[in-house]
């Protein structure tokens, strides 16, 4: 069953928890890419490396808001014991996790940007659309799209 979106409705915890998950995500996928070869890998570590950029494209609204996140080395942890946990899964296998679950996460991100200030909007909006170069991605992939990194890339230079 595809994960279900979760429901928020104030702003700043909100923001901080999913600049939390990105630390967490930063981690499961550099720890990702150490089961796989190839293609694969590489993805993995294109996508560890979107949600560093995002993470450092945050660091402003961090400091707008006071946000205090929690241990950094604390959620890196908890992103590599998740990536542990899918270890054995296929690459096959983790392209159907992205389409089955992650438009959960987008449709969080909406609820996020709809939440946000006049002033935080941008940097919100940068936050859905790397989730949304994810869910992208993979769907060129599963069809087989030669060109399905050109997604990842792009949204790379934006947080390079």
């Amino acid at each position: 069953m595809p994960q279900q979106p979760r429901v928020f409705t104030d702003f700043v915890p909100t923001l901080q928890l999913f600049i939390e998950e990105e630390v967490q995500g930063e981690a499961l996928f550099a720890r990702l890419a150490d089961y796989h070869q190839g293609k694969a890998r590489h993805v993995f570590q294109l996508m560890a490396a979107i949600e560093s950029g995002v993470i450092a494209a945050m660091q402003p609204a961090i400091v707008r808001h006071g946000i205090e996140l929690a241990d950094p080395k604390a959620l890196y942890e908890e992103g590599r014991r998740e990536a542990e946990a899918m270890g054995s899964m296929t690459w096959v296998e983790f392209l159907d996790h992205v389409h089955e679950d992650y438009p959960a996460f987008n449709d969080e991100l909406d609820q996020l940007l709809r939440l946000a200030p006049a002033a935080d909007r941008a940097d919100v909006q940068l936050m859905v659309d790397h989730e949304l170069a994810f869910t992208n991605f993979a769907a060129a992939e599963r069809s087989g799209n030669p060109n399905s990194l050109d997604t990842l890339t792009a949204f790379l230079w934006r947080v390079s």
